[in-house]
């Protein structure tokens, strides 16, 4: 199965319990409303994914019941355009998307892990 790692810089963690890892599944890529480059990533482990390339410092945020759970920045500008471009492509073809955070590591990886491996 193809694999693609992309280190996207400072990851923190403000989850107050945060486990080694944490995988969810992608399964939609959608603009959000009234911003050029900001997208929502669909996930079943969190209410909203944020995929933020519009802003000064751009990043990933995760929601659970409104309230901000994770953050990632993202130093190179090149890092958001390459998540987005992982993420459409892989959808457009068709293939599972896995978003993974790793703790402690400051990187995200993305990968085209199927669900049983997303999980």
């Amino acid at each position: 199965m193809k694999k693609v790692i992309v280190l996207v810089g400072l990851f923190t963690s403000l989850a107050a319990s945060a486990g080694t890892f944490q995988k969810t599944a992608v399964t939609e890529l959608v603009p959000i409303q009234n911003m050029y480059a900001a997208f929502e990533l669909v996930t079943p482990k969190y209410d909203q994914v944020v995929l933020d390339c519009q802003s000064f410092v751009n990043g990933l945020s995760f929601y659970k019941n409104k309230l901000k759970v994770h953050e990632v920045k993202m130093v190179n500008y090149s890092d958001c355009g390459d998540v987005y471009d992982f993420i459409n492509q892989s959808l457009t073809d068709k293939e599972p998307v896995c978003l993974q955070l790793e703790d402690g590591k400051n990187a995200v990886s993305l990968s085209n892990d199927g669900p049983t491996d997303c999980q």
